[in-house]
């Protein structure tokens, strides 16, 4: 695990003097404590991690050492890929930065060639007490290998890390979260019931910086949005899971509502 992450901390922000190099030091060793306690649970109750964490753009200099990671869940069951956020209850987060005037060059053939933009610090968001960092990770799991699901991650961490949504406490004083519209690519869109994992899947953990909750995105049909706002986001996540959808999301399934 050391090998995978040993390139993380070069990111991280550096404090000269002795003392300050102390305090740097520890912060060092409790983002570095807190990442493989994240990484243990996930290979132990999901499944085993990549080599390489999909980076955004955008978030370079903001999140340092966060990304998004595809995961093969055998742990959870067989044909299932878990979407993940990987650092949202990293040590040094809430972010203390954002990014600005960001632009993106493409090559010849449309590819990304070229990123810039400019840091500028922002007051951290606030979170739920106790929490490790924004106190969640985000999960979408699915029954295929696709891209779609990276674009609900990225919106994900645009909400939170950039516009401080704070999704975690309006799940839990909303009993799920509902969100409409979502594009996931250039002409895709999912409609999403968000709540936290329910078992048997894994519900969280509790880290070195403080409590980690897993959040699940779990894709729903337009019957479903409607019906949610007449009878509540808890009555639908309890009709997918009656129906045997639970919150794994399938696009091509009927909706579990009349």
């Amino acid at each position: 695990m050391k090998k995978k992450l040993k390139n993380i901390l070069k990111f991280l922000p550096w404090v000269a003097g002795t003392s300050a190099g102390a305090v740097q030091a520890e912060e060092e060793d409790l983002w570095q404590s807190v990442y493989d306690a994240r990484a243990s649970y996930y290979e132990e109750l999901i499944g085993q991690l990549p080599e390489d964490i999909l980076t955004m753009g955008n978030m370079s200099g903001v999140w340092p050492g966060g990304g998004l990671f595809v995961i093969p869940a055998d742990n959870l069951g067989e044909g299932l890929w878990v979407y993940t956020t990987f650092g949202l209850t990293n040590a040094d987060m809430p972010a203390t930065t954002t990014m600005v005037d960001y632009a993106i060059e493409t090559d010849e053939q449309g590819r990304p060639s070229r990123y810039s933009g400019t840091l500028q610090s922002k007051d951290p968001a606030p979170t739920p007490p106790g929490s490790a960092g924004y106190g969640y990770e985000m999960l979408l799991i699915a029954r295929e290998d696709t891209y779609w699901p990276i674009g609900f991650l990225q919106w994900t961490v645009n909400a939170e890390i950039t516009h401080d949504a704070g999704l975690l406490e309006r799940v839990e004083n909303y009993n799920g979260l509902t969100v409409e519209s979502i594009q996931v690519d250039d002409q895709d869109w999912i409609n999403v019931l968000i709540a936290k994992a329910q078992a048997p899947l894994p519900t969280g953990s509790s880290l070195p910086n403080g409590s980690m909750d897993l959040l699940i995105a779990t894709v729903i049909t337009e019957e479903e949005m409607r019906w949610s706002l007449e009878h509540g986001r808890e009555a639908l996540l309890q009709k997918l899971i009656d129906a045997g959808v639970g919150q794994v999301s399938d696009r091509n399934r009927a909706s579990v509502v009349e």
